[in-house]
């Protein structure tokens, strides 16, 4: 483990980095000779100076606001002037003012005076709305396009990237798909149930219409007129056997 790490710091060794040795409140102008001195000796083009309010203290200002602001607008100044003359790009961290949690950040959050957004080329914002945060490009003296880019932390390496560590881009299309599919599940077996109900119904044998039973009726043989003679004398009680014996 040892050794990893000396093999780490060996190779940062390599890297074209310089660091100034202020801490805490400093000389405005001590500060400038030595970005002077990097600049003309090490070829420094890109100074990042983090912070402001740090740099400017409320014991070098008087002790009053207005004096510390007064010290802000001067140091801007001279940064500006700096970056101009020796052609080097200058990156001043400056703290927003005290904020609501959630607010999106704009120009006018910038602590201090106008000063120091009116000289900057570009403004970039740290925005953070408690779910994500981002990079937004506020000002852009260069072209005016303005925009913002993610930032994702990356665990392995401690580092924010613009691409997540986890690729979700198909997480949320395939849980959707999946919802449906869940969904969709009863209304198709349902459906099926159905389908299957009409196909027994049709396939079912049908009973047959019970015909009309026939009666059986006697055909009657044409009549002589002894039998019409019979037929029209019948005895009270309906018996026949009057009749047969008036015939005899």
């Amino acid at each position: 483990m040892l050794e990893d790490l000396r093999a780490l710091a060996d190779r940062f060794e390599d890297l074209p980095l310089h660091f100034l040795r202020f801490h805490g409140s400093a000389d405005i102008d001590a500060v400038i000779e030595a970005m002077k001195y990097a600049a003309y000796v090490h070829d420094v083009e890109h100074v990042i100076l983090d912070n402001m309010q740090f740099m400017i203290s409320r014991d070098r200002a008087g002790g009053s606001s207005f004096d510390k602001f007064d010290m802000q607008d001067i140091a801007i100044a001279k940064f500006r002037k700096f970056a101009t003359e020796n052609n080097v790009h200058v990156t001043l961290v400056c703290h927003p003012r005290k904020e609501d949690e959630g607010v999106r950040l704009g120009i006018s959050s910038v602590f201090g005076s106008a000063k120091a957004t009116q000289e900057a080329d570009t403004v970039l914002i740290l925005q953070n709305d408690g779910k994500r945060k981002y990079i937004e490009v506020k000002k852009n003296r260069y072209d005016g396009t303005l925009g913002l880019a993610p930032l994702h932390f990356q665990r392995g390496s401690g580092r924010y990237t613009e691409k997540p560590e986890f690729d979700f881009s198909g997480v949320k299309e395939q849980v959707k798909a999946q919802h449906q599919t869940q969904m969709a599940a009863p209304v198709q077996q349902q459906a099926k149930k159905m389908v299957a109900r009409q196909i027994t119904t049709k396939a079912a044998p049908t009973k047959a219409a019970a015909a009309p039973k026939k009666r059986n009726i006697p055909v009657q043989e044409p009549s002589s007129p002894v039998d019409d003679a019979n037929n029209a004398i019948k005895s009270p009680s309906g018996d026949g056997r009057w009749c047969d014996i008036m015939s005899n």
